[in-house]
């Protein structure tokens, strides 16, 4: 039971990264289409770096999580 639990929270980082990155996208889109002038939104690099961040922490836990499986396996 703690295993999964240990597992679930590999993905909250990863999922956090990921949300912010798809609130602003959605939340700009919204703006656009409203008309709204006054556009608040992280830049082109912020997007860039939640997306990477998103990316690497998914990985990484990925890999702490077949390291776990094989370790597992290997008992």
């Amino acid at each position: 039971m703690s295993n999964q639990r240990n597992v679930k929270k590999r993905y909250i980082l990863p999922a956090v990264f990921f949300s912010l990155y798809v609130i602003n996208v959605v939340y700009t889109k919204i703006q656009l289409v409203s008309g709204d002038t006054s556009i608040i939104r992280v830049n082109d690099v912020g997007e860039f770096i939640l997306l990477i961040l998103a990316s690497l922490t998914f990985v990484v836990a990925m890999l702490l999580a077949e390291k776990d499986a094989s370790e597992h396996s290997a008992e």
